[in-house]
């Protein structure tokens, strides 16, 4: 997410308005904030959404209850599986309940990897920095291990959105020292949160390099600075004053929607205010993003070349 400047007030907003009946999408991080908001965007849109989050099967059937209710969709359409992104292990086992699901029900046109953090104290269960593992490795391994269920339409490629920031433009270069990664952040204003966002855009441009752009695309997205739980570590009067300029998740997620359902657009590529961006010039080293690509195939136990799961 980030600090950015105010959206523009000037430009036409984009309205979400393409169909996408009976396509199956999961959103993680779902629950509330801008996960909340692009589920809502996608049910009211005809989409079956799978909800994922840690947070439990309370918080997740109220959070469906309230979609259904706002948009009128059937609770049918709504599902939910948990998923927590500290863990390694846990993504595995998301995917192989997903595999375990009926075979009319794994195929995914959509993934939209939204949860994220700002900052967290220590390190995770796998003992990386906790923001480089739930910001960008239990998505790559999330993203690597669900690739076998993606699948289009036959004039349109299935959609994997990932939720980058504008704070991956504020850093000193793509992290891939392991002894740096395993040491514990210092939370949103330190490095660490750009740097665990200049790795998704360096993962979306790497795995875009690898797929047929006619069966699937990958894009990455600065939703904008956001009044959301986003912020709930920071201290009471930091978030008021978050609050006071921020916008809504409702727009917030407009980015990640318009990656999700709008036709023509550059797979790899970064996108603000539903346009394509500027990204980083650190990414223009190819050297350094296949490097990371390299070890987080290493990290994660998955095939630096195949893109189906060992």
């Amino acid at each position: 997410m980030g600090f950015s400047p105010l959206f523009d007030s000037q430009k036409p907003e984009w309205i979400p308005s393409n169909a996408q009946t009976a396509r199956r999408f999961i959103v993680t991080g779902a629950n509330r904030g801008i996960g909340y908001a692009t589920a809502i965007g996608l049910a009211a849109l005809g989409a079956h959404v799978v909800l994922t989050g840690h947070e439990g099967s309370e918080a997740f059937g109220e959070a469906m209850d309230r979609i259904a209710m706002e948009t009128g969709c059937s609770r049918d359409n709504l599902s939910y599986m948990p998923l927590d992104l500290r863990s390694l292990d846990n993504v595995r086992q998301f995917a192989r309940a997903w595999q375990q699901r009926p075979e009319t029900e794994r195929t995914i046109f959509g993934l939209i990897n939204n949860a994220g953090i700002a900052g967290m104290p220590g390190v995770s269960p796998d003992g990386f920095e906790m923001c480089f593992q739930v910001n960008y490795l239990s998505m790559f391994l999330l993203t690597r291990l669900l690739l076998p269920y993606m699948k289009g339409t036959d004039d349109e490629p299935a959609k994997i959105v990932c939720v980058s920031s504008s704070a991956h433009l504020f850093t000193l270069g793509i992290p891939t020292d392991e002894k740096y990664l395993r040491q514990p952040g210092a939370g949103f204003f330190s490095l660490r949160y750009g740097e665990s966002k200049l790795c998704v855009n360096s993962f979306v441009r790497q795995l875009s390099s690898r797929l047929d752009p006619h069966a699937v695309q990958a894009y990455a997205v600065h939703p904008g600075s956001t009044a959301s739980g986003f912020w709930h570590s920071f201290p009471g009067w930091a978030q008021k004053c978050i609050a006071s300029v921020a916008q809504d998740p409702k727009r917030a997620a407009r980015t990640s929607l318009f990656c999700a359902t709008e036709r023509g657009l550059e797979s790899g590529g970064y996108y603000a205010d539903c346009a394509q961006a500027n990204a980083s010039f650190w990414l223009g080293s190819s050297d350094k993003t296949n490097q990371l690509w390299l070890k987080s195939c290493a990290w994660t136990g998955t095939s630096p070349n195949s893109l189906l799961p060992k």
